[in-house]
């Protein structure tokens, strides 16, 4: 997982090595079973200097429960050591850039838990 969490170089020239602002990258909207999600996946360029390699690897795990929930109808999407490692990701980049919204991350990985929930309920306990 080191190699996700590797910051990518900025290109000569980009907004941010000038000081300017990112632009804003509307997450593009998907859709699962009916129900509509946001995925929002910033282009490298568009990333803020401080959290790029958090927002990354959010993004990363985000595409990891995204590949599981398309691939088939009845596979883990979201187990708890990715939807833990997700909550993590999340805390790390608001840490490190708290201006950075969050809200189409919240809103697709709540998808991919009751989506989890759904195919693998959990067990009642005796």
């Amino acid at each position: 997982m080191g190699a996700l969490a590797a910051a990518a170089p900025v290109a000569p020239g980009h907004a941010q090595t000038k000081g300017g602002a990112p632009p804003k990258v509307p997450a593009a909207t998907d859709s699962y079973r009916g129900q509509s999600f946001p995925r929002q996946r910033t282009p490298i360029e568009a990333l803020p200097l401080n959290g790029q390699a958090e927002i990354l690897r959010l993004e990363t795990l985000l595409d990891q429960a995204y590949g599981a929930l398309t691939a088939s109808p009845t596979a883990a999407v979201f187990p708890p050591i990715l939807a833990e490692a997700v909550a993590q990701a999340a805390e790390q980049a608001a840490a490190v850039e708290p201006t950075w919204n969050q809200d189409a991350y919240r809103r697709e990985a709540a998808l991919y838990a009751a989506e989890e929930a759904r195919r693998h309920p959990p067990r009642p306990k005796r």
